[in-house]
């Protein structure tokens, strides 16, 4: 798993994942609204939603 291209791989994509913070940050705002502040309900689709896309973000980056 760990091998010599995980270090380039590392080092090339952080700016990806650090960008996904705020639009996780934004996520999470807005299902609290939709959710009207039903805190268990929003921090469980949050937590969903935050994991599918940095998913789908890592599957885009390993092409």
């Amino acid at each position: 798993m760990c091998g010599g291209n995980t270090l380039f791989f590392f080092l090339y994509t952080w700016p990806f994942f650090l960008a996904l913070m705020p639009v996780a940050v934004v996520v999470g705002i807005a299902l609290h609204s939709l959710f009207n502040g039903r805190l268990l309900y929003s921090a469980v689709f949050t937590i969903a939603a935050v994991v599918i896309i940095f998913g789908l973000l890592f599957l885009w980056l390993m092409g």
